[in-house]
């Protein structure tokens, strides 16, 4: 039985427990009126035998409306009121009984331990105390009338029965109360860790599915239906998200030695590489995994990029002076008069070369240094004339190629003035570099505008732009289109730009063209991180 219960709560195994109580209380009655109507019934006297009969039918009538009153409107009243019922008709029994009250004595022991189980340790206590009471008022009874069955050890023994039972019972209920609660606590335990472990799958970068012995979905996460772009229904059949897929698990089922290759889960879709996994719960399920095939080629490219930066130091060493003696022969040999047309093309290539190998080793320094942000107060507009000012000083020719367009206010943002610098002069050099159709002169327009609270840079031109294939892979380190690029601008501009809380994105121009844009981030989170 229930330990809770013995506090008075309830549930469905309370009930349970009272509606068993209450037919055995029908049983003791019905067995009681059998008696008391047989032929073996106690003979008193015609008075008391009469008064047994009426009471043995009370009883009976009485535990058959307990019974019902427990199947229509269980109530933890009820307890009580059965019990007081048993105690009222085996106090009369105690009172009208001469012989065979043993027998009706033995049967209260049952309803004893009941109380202990089923009540408070008070409660079941003062129950106890009662039917003790009334064992020795018979006895004291059976004395004065000068009864020769009066027995006092008998009485002792009934005595000590019901206490010992009574107690036994108290302590069963007390352990199984604790139990419950225990059970109860690792159930609560258990639940949320259940919900959390499913939250955590919900958010993994993985697609998750979990699969029964007949392959059909238990659980999946997001991930997992982005990856396929459908979603997954809980009984769907796996050939029914991916009909390859399904076969590499029956396949990894008979070979699991064999590591699956990777596909595809729609046309077009990214690279999927599946792992699968078998898991014994209540039976054989299966786990699916999906890993983002880009995912493991950006830590590849992270890999390289760290080895990089770790060889940055020796390589400036070991290249840049060598590339400064030949950029120093170079100069002087062009500055000689006695240099012809042909050997002075040559030097043209020489010196050309050498300013491309300077700007790789810039670059890979600056990837290398990945020094933290200092943001400061900077007015936009005027940061960005002075940057267009110092840029047309060292190239002339540029001025009627660019439009610095004025802003009616000031614009304030937080941002390093070294990584702004750096991020607009990239942007800049490719506008110029790449944004024109041949033979056609470049057009490029900087500006800054305001989106609600939030500073925007915009960087365009009116070139070809860049085609569809390309735009996902532009952000990608060493990825490039141009036989004299080195694929690393645009990546560390983007990497400065998140040092900064700032987003740089492109955007496609009707019409042709390309724009570039660095949306600030919002300056009090940014001093806030600092902090």
């Amino acid at each position: 039985m229930a330990p809770a219960f013995a506090q008075g709560t309830d549930g469905p195994l309370r009930r349970r427990e009272l509606y068993y109580f209450a037919l055995f209380r029908c049983l003791e009655a019905a067995l009681l009126a059998l008696w008391v109507f047989s032929p073996y019934a106690p003979t008193p006297n015609p008075v008391n035998l009469e008064t047994l009969q009426v009471l043995s039918g009370a009883y009976l009538f009485s535990a058959a409306l307990l019974l019902v009153w427990d199947r229509l409107n269980p109530h933890p009243g009820q307890l009580i009121a059965g019990l007081g019922v048993d105690m009222a008709v085996f106090a009369v029994l105690a009172w009208l009984l001469q012989s065979g009250f043993q027998s009706a004595a033995l049967m209260m022991l049952v309803n004893m331990a009941a109380a202990g189980l089923l009540l408070s340790q008070r409660r079941s206590s003062a129950l106890t105390l009662l039917g003790i009471g009334l064992l020795f008022g018979h006895y004291l009874m059976a004395r004065l009338r000068g009864e020769g069955d009066a027995d006092v050890v008998q009485t002792l023994m009934f005595a000590a029965s019901y206490a010992a039972t009574v107690l036994f019972c108290q302590m069963l209920a007390s352990q199984a109360q604790l139990s419950q609660a225990l059970a109860e606590t690792r159930g609560l335990q258990l639940a949320e860790m259940a919900q959390m472990n499913e939250q955590i799958i919900k958010c993994m970068r993985s697609g998750v599915i979990l699969l029964d012995r007949h392959h059909r979905v238990l659980l999946s996460n997001e991930a997992a239906g982005q990856l396929s772009r459908q979603s997954l229904l809980r009984g769907q059949a796996l050939r029914e998200y991916s009909e390859v897929l399904d076969k590499r698990l029956v396949h990894w089922r008979k070979h699991p030695e064999q590591r699956p290759e990777a596909l595809s889960l729609y046309e077009g879709g990214p690279v999927v590489i599946p792992r699968f996994v078998s898991v014994t719960l209540n039976e054989l399920n299966y786990l699916v995994f999906l890993e983002d095939s880009r995912i493991f080629s950006g830590r590849a490219d992270e890999l390289q990029l760290a080895n990089l930066g770790r060889l940055s130091a020796s390589i400036a060493h070991e290249i840049r002076n060598p590339l400064a003696a030949i950029s120093y022969a170079q100069q002087l040999l062009a500055e000689s008069g006695t240099v012809n047309e042909s050997d002075r093309r040559m030097l043209d290539i020489i010196g050309s070369q050498s300013k491309r190998l300077n700007g790789i080793i810039e670059n890979i320094l600056a990837l290398a240094r990945r020094q933290t942000a200092s943001p400061q107060t900077l007015e936009i507009g005027g940061f960005l004339a002075n940057l267009v000012e110092e840029h047309l000083s060292t190239h002339p020719d540029d001025r009627t190629l660019l439009h610095l367009i004025p802003t009616p206010a000031p614009v304030f943002a937080l941002f390093d003035r070294s990584h702004l610098h750096q991020i607009v002069t990239v942007l800049l050099t490719n506008a110029l570099v790449y944004g024109h159709a041949p033979h056609v002169p470049a057009e490029v327009r900087i500006g800054v505008r305001m989106d609600g609270r939030i500073p925007v840079i915009d960087i365009s031109d009116r070139g070809p732009g860049i085609p569809p294939d390309q735009r996902e892979q532009l952000f990608t380190p060493f990825h490039t289109t141009s036989e004299h690029g080195t694929g690393l601008g645009l990546y560390i501009a983007k990497q400065l730009a998140g040092a900064n809380q700032a987003l740089l994105r492109y955007e496609p121009v009707l019409g042709g063209g390309t724009r570039f844009s660095l949306r600030l981030s919002d300056g009090q989170a940014l001093l806030s991180d600092q902090l």
